[in-house]
């Protein structure tokens, strides 16, 4: 059994991919597409918003197209951290940047336009429960809408978030997913991160009511 997530060394690949020790793809080059559509969405109020988990900084870049006026980021590994500061993010004029775990910050954090999350190794349940509390009243609120292994291809539906339903409005967009080229590097602990047969992403627009 591999070392913890966050006491892993990460790498960053030449083909667009960030590792983990054990060889499992944490993010990849073909899920670009997703990111600037949910870039896209978490940005159509412009204003202050909010993304956790950098990653290879794919919908961070893309929200920097947005014309926001505040980009917040959370990223609790050492290393993206690291990677974060060596191309310059903390120079960005609008951005700011929060080091650790989004739940030591919750408490602190003011109310935002626009949330996006995409962590690893990690159920989002908990941090869906805070998000009511975190947008504004027209705020939008999405996430990166990963079946996680099911090989029969289900996504997340509404039934999924009872903590949610009774004071916000679920709906998804749909968009094309492009041709995911090698099975070896969609494989995550012996199952699949994204079957190259689902063709069709659900991206989640969650708003209050």
């Amino acid at each position: 059994m591999g070392k913890p997530y966050f006491e892993q060394r990460l790498t960053y690949t030449s083909d667009g991919r960030l590792m983990d020790e054990d060889g499992n793809a944490i993010m990849m080059e073909w899920e670009r597409p997703i990111m600037e559509k949910s870039a896209e969405i978490v940005c159509r109020n412009k204003g202050r918003v909010l993304n956790v988990g950098f990653g290879m900084g794919l919908i961070d870049s893309f929200i920097q197209t947005h014309g926001v006026d505040e980009h917040w980021i959370i990223e609790p590994h050492l290393d993206v951290f690291t990677k974060m500061m060596d191309d310059g993010w903390h120079l960005k004029p609008n951005v700011r940047i929060l080091h650790g775990d989004w739940q030591w910050f919750m408490k602190y954090l003011p109310k935002f336009d626009g949330i996006y999350i995409d962590t690893w190794a990690e159920e989002i349940w908990d941090f869906q429960r805070n998000v009511p509390n975190m947008l504004k009243p027209d705020g939008i609120f999405s996430f990166f809408n990963n079946p996680r292994g099911d090989e029969n291809g289900i996504h997340m539906t509404q039934t999924e978030f009872d903590i949610l339903t009774p004071i916000c409005n679920i709906e998804y967009e749909t968009m094309e997913i492009p041709t995911i080229d090698g099975p070896e590097r969609q494989t995550t602990n012996g199952g699949f991160y994204w079957h190259s047969e689902w063709k069709t992403y659900y991206c989640p627009i969650v708003t209050l009511k």
